[in-house]
């Protein structure tokens, strides 16, 4: 992967969709503030101006995420004023920021305590996408493991990706990241053939798609989108993609 490569890509510009209405307010307990919007492709996004080490991360892990069935997709979203409430809660996300797209129905690992929700039954809890998240946790290297779930179906997704991405000048090897729940065995997911199609899905990503992953992203302070970085972040996914799955076999 050549720098010259992702320039090109680059010159293509990035999309933006527009925010049309607001709709929520954040739920409480995120440093980002961020609420949610319908945009003009009819979804809701939570929208965010901030994260840990810059919006350009949080775009490139949702477009990973959504590519592996990891979980929501990211996109880039212009708020205007005219599209935020009229209490001027949300005026800090007027702009150009990241959305990732509103998963219906699912809530917060962290937040089912308080919900009375003690413990899930594992025999509720989606095995296949557990593995899914636990593989693009492990690839990606989570910190801050975090993680949607439905409770009405059991599926899990990756969340909240702003803490990633913080050193890339050099390659390391991934190391076993499992996000966890209350009530939930360690190993749920880890049947071999579940990890054998995440890390599947991980191996299929080209490095055409890993330059498209962090290519076509807005400039600016917040964003932290320099191009030799997001070039970093892509050879160092590009080191560890093929590495996830024999780490996985320790996952007992």
């Amino acid at each position: 992967m050549r720098e010259e490569e992702l320039e090109e890509r680059d010159e293509k510009g990035y999309s933006v969709f527009d925010a049309l209405s607001h709709v929520h307010a954040p739920p409480g307990g995120s440093l980002a503030t961020p609420h949610s919007f319908v945009c003009m492709d009819g979804r809701t996004y939570w929208v965010k101006a901030q994260a840990q080490h810059g919006l350009a991360v949080e775009l490139i892990a949702g477009r990973l995420a959504a590519r592996v069935a990891a979980g929501p997709p990211a996109r880039v979203i212009r708020v205007t004023a005219e599209a935020t409430p009229s209490d001027n809660s949300a005026t800090h996300l007027e702009g150009v920021n990241v959305g990732t797209e509103d998963v219906t129905g699912a809530i917060n690992g962290k937040d089912l305590a308080a919900m009375n929700v003690t413990s899930v039954d594992p025999k509720q809890v989606d095995a296949e996408a557990r593995a899914r998240v636990v593989a693009y946790q492990t690839w990606v290297g989570v910190g801050d493991t975090q993680c949607m779930i439905n409770l009405q179906n059991g599926v899990i997704v990756s969340i909240d990706h702003g803490e990633l991405f913080s050193a890339v000048d050099r390659p390391t090897d991934p190391a076993l990241t499992v996000v966890d729940l209350p009530g939930l065995p360690h190993n749920h997911g880890a049947e071999s053939q579940l990890v054998a199609a995440a890390c599947g899905q991980i191996e299929s990503v080209s490095d055409d798609e890993l330059l498209d992953a962090v290519a076509c992203i807005p400039t600016g302070a917040q964003w932290r989108s320099e191009r030799p970085r997001r070039l970093k972040i892509a050879q160092w996914l590009a080191h560890r993609r093929g590495k996830v799955r024999e780490v996985l076999k320790g996952w007992k």
